[in-house]
C-alpha cells in the first residue's frame, strides 16, 4: 500500500479546514480546494488492490486513505502523519457512523491502520451514495467531500472492493 507523507503545517491547515461543522440538514460539506477523492489500482502484486485516497494531486498532502483487495469485500482505513499514539478513528457519512480501532506505527512516521471495515457496511454504502466523509482523528475534525470526478472514484472503488 501506499504511504503518504505530509507535514505538520499540513495538518494544521487540514485542522482548520475541519474546523467548520458541515452544513446543517444533513447536506453534503463544500468541497475543500485542490483536494479530492483518487482511486489507483496496483496489478503488480498476485492479487489486484487499490487505494482510495483524498489528496491534493501531484502532492505527499493526503490525511487519508483505504486500501482493499479486489472483490475481498475488506477494506481498511489508513493515516499518516499525525498522532503517533493514534488508537481509534470515526469516520461519518451522513446519518452512517462508524468508530474503528487500530494500531500505529512510529517507528518511520507515524502510520495509522485500522481494523476492517466490511464492503457492504452501513458506513461504506452511504459514503458511496453520498459522496463526501467526515474523519474525526485526536480530536480533529476533517471534511472530506467528493468533486464529480472524485464520486466518480469512490464508486469505482466500492464496487472494485465488493464485486
Amino acid at each position: 500500500m501506499m504511504r503518504n507523507r505530509f507535514s505538520a503545517g499540513a495538518l494544521l491547515v487540514l485542522a482548520a479546514m475541519g474546523a467548520a461543522p458541515a452544513a446543517a440538514g444533513g447536506r453534503a460539506p463544500a468541497v475543500n480546494d485542490g483536494y479530492d477523492w483518487t482511486m489507483r489500482v496496483d496489478d503488480e502484486e498476485r492479487a489486484q488492490s487499490a487505494v482510495l485516497a483524498y489528496e491534493v494531486a501531484d502532492t505527499d498532502d493526503q490525511p487519508l486513505a483505504f486500501a482493499c483487495e479486489e472483490g475481498g469485500n475488506r477494506i481498511f482505513a489508513s493515516i499518516t502523519g499525525g498522532d503517533p499514539e493514534l488508537s481509534a478513528i470515526e469516520l461519518t457519512s451522513g446519518d452512517a457512523r462508524l468508530q474503528l480501532k487500530g494500531t500505529a506505527d512510529a517507528e518511520e512516521m507515524p502510520y495509522f491502520s485500522s481494523e476492517e471495515i466490511a464492503g457492504g457496511s452501513p458506513l461504506i454504502r452511504a459514503f458511496a451514495a453520498n459522496g463526501w466523509l467526515r474523519l474525526t482523528a485526536s480530536g480533529e475534525t476533517t471534511d472530506m467531500a467528493a468533486t464529480a470526478k472524485g464520486r466518480d472514484a469512490i464508486t469505482r472503488f466500492v464496487r472494485f472492493c465488493t464485486e
